[in-house]
This record gives structure tokens, C-alpha cells and sequence, in this order.
């Protein structure tokens, strides 16, 4: 899972993006799949969490995306 504490959070965050950068995943692709817009999903990104909407939300969001980048890797 993704969601632990906030610091846990950010290190699987940075190193999803750097795996979504490393094998040519674009935001617009997540966007598709998890129709979360690619405004959140640069904001998860950059760790804007408080731009995200409010929880069981923003959970789910993160959730998400940290899903597809790791289905997309396989």
C-alpha cells in the first residue's frame, strides 16, 4: 500500500515518478486509466497534498496512481 505516514508517503511518491519518468509513463496516460485529472496527479507528484481533495478522497487518489505506475511497470 501506498498510505503509511506522510514521510513513507513521499518516498513512494518520489520514487514512482521516477519510475513513470524512467519507463515514458505520461501523467495523461494515468489520467486515462484512473480518470483523475493530470492537475492532481501533478499535485500528488510535487507533494501538494493539501490541493487534493479532503479524505477517503485523496486517499483514494493516491492510491491510484501509485497502482498504475506499479501495473504499468510489469
Amino acid at each position: 500500500k501506498c498510505i503509511a505516514i506522510e514521510d513513507d508517503m513521499k518516498e513512494k511518491i518520489k520514487e514512482l515518478s521516477k519510475l513513470r519518468k524512467s519507463i515514458s509513463l505520461d501523467l495523461k496516460k494515468i489520467a486515462e486509466q484512473t480518470k483523475i485529472s493530470t492537475n492532481q496527479l501533478k499535485n500528488i507528484e510535487a507533494f501538494d497534498f493539501h490541493k487534493l481533495p479532503p479524505n477517503p478522497m485523496r486517499r483514494s487518489f493516491i492510491n491510484q496512481y501509485c497502482l498504475e505506475i506499479e501495473r504499468a511497470k510489469k
